[in-house]
């Protein structure tokens, strides 16, 4: 039969570009994780630099970070280091 080579290679090809897109995609999308967690870790230890989870965040990043991780501006006072802890 002449004509089934052709017609059988064309379903390999669409299953070989319908392969790449989805692998492409899923390497975006690891990227993209990869890219939050990687800010959030910084605004966090920026954060912890300055000392500053009592007062309103220093930067955007330490917002957004706050934010994602559920923790906001509450009311929180600083601990007094003359102070007894509880």
């Amino acid at each position: 039969m002449p004509g089934t080579a052709g017609r059988d290679a064309g379903g390999l090809m669409d299953r070989i570009v319908i392969a790449v897109a989805t692998e492409m995609t899923f390497v975006f999308c690891v990227g993209v994780m990869a890219g939050v967690i990687a800010m959030v870790a910084l605004a966090i230890r920026k954060e912890d630099r300055l000392r500053s989870l009592t007062r309103q965040p220093p930067s955007a990043a330490a917002r957004g970070a706050r934010r994602l991780n559920g923790v906001g501006l509450r009311d929180i006072t600083a601990w007094d280091a003359e102070e007894e802890p509880r």
